[in-house]
C-alpha cells in the first residue's frame, strides 16, 4: 500500500501543486486567486498536496484526527480577515472575503453564483463542492461524502472517522460545516461513495498552521469513479506485461486515476506525465479513445493512470515540452485516488 500525505489531491492539484494557505480551489483561472497548484487539481490555492512532505512519516504515529474548537471570534479564525469583501458580495476565492468563505461549488469553471458568506461559528470549516462522475463529468446526486483526515484515509479508507458527512443534492452539490475547528495532520480528503461507484478519494485542504484549517475549504470539484470503468481499465491493464498482477485491480490494490484539463474544464490531449523522482518505479498509462492504454501521452480524453507510485511521489505534466502542471500521488488499498491537473 502506498500512502501519500497530500494526495491529490489529487485528488491533489499541481507542481507547484500547492498554493498558498488561505487561497482556494484547483483552478488556474480567475476562478481562483491563487498561484498554481495541482490534485490533484493543479492550481488550488491551498492544495492538499501542499502538506509538508515530512508529514508522511506520521503514518507510524497516532493520528490526531480530533475536532477541536479554538473559541476564536470571527476575524481571528484561520483564513478570515484577509479579504475585504462583505458578506453577500461576489467573490472568486475565499481570500476575497473578509469572512474567509466564498461559496465556491465548482472550481473549473467557477460557479457564477459564488458570494461571500458568514464565518462559521467556532472557526469550523465550511465545505462546499460538487460531486462529479469522473468519466462523464456529470454532476452526481445522492452521493455520500465522508470528510476525513488524510492519514486515516490513507491507512483505512473504508473505516476513516467522519469529521463531516454530506449527501449531494440534485445538482450534485454539498454544503456542510464542521461544528468546531478541525485539527488533523497532513490534510483533509473527501471519501465519496455511491451505488455503482468505487470509493474515491479527493483532497480538499491542507493544514495552514500545524494541523489547523481555514474556515473555507480549498478544493471544490469532488470525484466519483464508476466501478464498471475501473474494472474495464483494470482488465485492459492486466494485459500489460510491465504491470504486476498484485498491482491490480485498480481500487482494491490502490492506484491513481488522473485527468488533464484546461481552464475551461476541457480534456487536454498530448499531455505527458512523468515522475520527478530518479529511478521511479511508478507505471503511467494513458487511456485511448478505444478503451486501450498507451504509453506516450494523453488522448483527447485527457485521462491517465498511475500504478504503484512511491510515497508522496511528485509528477510533472507537460504539453509540447512545456510543464503545465503536476501533482503529488497517493495510493491506498480499498480506494481509488484522483489527480486533477489544470493545465496552465
Amino acid at each position: 500500500m502506498k500512502i501519500d500525505k497530500t494526495w491529490i489531491i489529487g485528488l491533489g492539484l499541481t507542481l507547484p501543486l500547492a498554493g498558498c494557505p488561505g487561497d482556494d480551489g484547483p483552478s488556474t483561472t480567475a476562478a481562483n486567486d491563487s498561484t498554481s497548484a495541482g490534485m490533484t487539481d493543479t492550481t488550488a490555492d491551498t492544495d492538499p498536496t501542499a502538506a509538508d512532505s515530512t508529514a508522511a512519516t506520521a503514518v507510524t504515529e497516532t493520528a490526531t484526527d480530533s475536532v477541536d474548537s479554538t473559541g476564536e471570534p470571527p476575524g481571528e479564525c484561520p483564513g478570515s480577515g484577509v479579504g475585504t469583501a462583505d458578506v453577500g458580495a461576489d467573490c472568486s476565492a475565499n481570500a476575497d472575503c473578509a469572512s474567509g468563505v466564498c461559496t465556491i461549488f465548482t472550481d473549473v469553471p467557477l460557479n457564477d453564483d459564488a458570494v461571500c458568506a458568514e464565518t462559521p461559528a467556532n472557526c469550523g470549516t465550511r465545505f462546499t463542492g460538487t460531486i462529479f462522475d469522473f468519466t462523464t463529468g456529470e454532476a452526481l446526486s445522492g452521493a455520500n461524502v465522508v470528510v476525513a483526515a488524510a492519514l486515516q484515509a490513507a491507512t483505512n479508507p473504508t473505516g476513516a472517522m467522519a469529521l463531516v458527512e454530506a449527501t449531494s443534492g440534485g445538482d450534485g452539490r454539498i454544503d456542510e460545516t464542521s461544528p468546531d475547528a478541525l485539527m488533523a495532520p497532513i490534510g483533509i480528503v473527501a471519501l465519496t461513495s455511491s451505488g455503482g461507484y468505487y470509493l474515491t478519494a479527493t483532497g480538499l485542504a491542507a493544514p495552514v498552521d500545524g494541523s489547523s484549517y481555514n474556515v473555507g475549504s480549498s478544493i471544490h470539484d469532488i470525484w466519483a469513479v464508476p466501478e464498471t470503468d475501473l474494472q474495464d481499465w483494470s482488465d485492459e491493464l492486466s494485459m500489460d506485461p510491465a504491470i504486476l498482477p498484485e498491482s491490480l485491480p485498480l481500487g482494491d490494490a490502490g492506484g491513481v486515476v488522473g485527468f488533464v484539463r484546461d481552464t475551461a474544464g476541457v480534456p487536454v490531449g498530448g499531455a505527458e506525465v512523468s515522475s520527478t523522482n530518479d529511478g521511479s518505479g511508478a507505471i503511467i498509462r494513458y487511456l485511448n479513445d478505444d478503451g486501450t492504454f498507451g504509453v506516450d501521452r494523453t488522448s483527447d480524453l485527457g485521462i491517465f493512470v498511475i500504478i504503484e507510485p512511491a510515497l508522496a511521489e511528485v509528477f510533472e505534466v507537460s504539453v509540447a515540452g512545456a510543464v503545465v502542471g503536476g501533482g503529488t500521488a497517493g495510493s491506498a488499498d480499498g480506494a481509488i485516488f484522483t489527480m486533477i491537473v489544470n493545465a496552465q
